[in-house]
């Protein structure tokens, strides 16, 4: 038995609005630039709350540089995601994302890995549909789990803290990655395996035509190369910027 928890839509040729960090809504010691997309913290190692213009989209690669870092002080950048609205804060922002922010509610971060942090370096970070945040330094790469915990039911925004040695940044814009159209599950117990594989457990259902069995992984070379669901052979269906439409990917 399986019961739904969360959608997982493809969309093609999306427009979204550009991404760039809230001009307003910001750390007592951040100055940022006229694009709105250069961060630096003026003193001290705190106080470098900033927040994205917009709500970012599952899966939409957030894209930073690190252009200065400050070695008299220790730690670094620190990312996550807020399901408050950043126009909702009242009053000043605390100093720290790790742990003040965090302990008002409605916002995971977490402290970036040490190699992450030199001068130079392009970090991409993201949020699954299963509220899953994964960080990469290489953009072909899948990423590395850095937290969970993330409400994916709500608008969700990018917080950086530009935190400790990490002076400035820069938002480089956006990324989305194809979301295909699978229903993720919560299976009941027992749980079943992979029809395709039986080695994982199953844990998608394809849309529009509700056929389970499938794990994750196989779900996403299904949709990829046939483009079809395996038991019934109906087309999956994607939803574009056009409304639904049937996709078929492969010969």
């Amino acid at each position: 038995m399986f019961h739904a928890s969360t959608e997982w839509e493809c969309s093609l040729d999306a427009s979204y609005s550009p991404l760039f960090f809230h001009p307003h809504i910001k750390g007592s010691q951040v100055i940022m630039d006229e694009s709105c997309c250069t961060v630096s913290r003026i003193d001290t190692f705190h106080d470098g709350i900033v927040f994205s213009n917009r709500p970012v989209e599952l899966e939409e690669k957030v894209m930073l540089k690190i252009l200065q870092d400050d070695q008299k002080w220790h730690g670094g950048l620190r990312v996550g995601f807020t399901w408050k609205d950043p126009d909702l804060q009242s009053g000043d922002l605390p100093p720290f994302a790790c742990p003040n922010l965090v302990l008002q509610g409605k916002t995971c971060a977490s402290v970036l890995p040490d190699d992450y942090l030199a001068e130079g370096t392009t970090i991409s970070f993201w949020v699954d549909s299963r509220g899953c945040v994964f960080c990469s330094t290489n953009p072909g790469a899948e990423g590395s789990f850095l937290f969970n915990g993330v409400s994916v039911k709500s608008p969700l925004w990018a917080v950086v803290d530009v935190y400790g040695r990490t002076k400035t940044v820069q938002l480089l814009g956006k990324q989305l990655q194809a979301r295909t159209i699978f229903t993720v599950f919560e299976p009941e117990s027992p749980v079943e395996d992979c029809m395709v594989c039986f080695a994982s457990e199953a844990s998608t259902m394809m849309f529009p035509c509700h056929h389970t069995g499938f794990c994750s992984s196989c779900s996403l070379k299904i949709f990829k190369t046939s483009g079809r669901c395996p038991l019934c052979r109906q087309k999956i269906k994607i939803k574009s910027s056009q409304g639904w439409q049937s996709l078929y990917v492969g010969s």
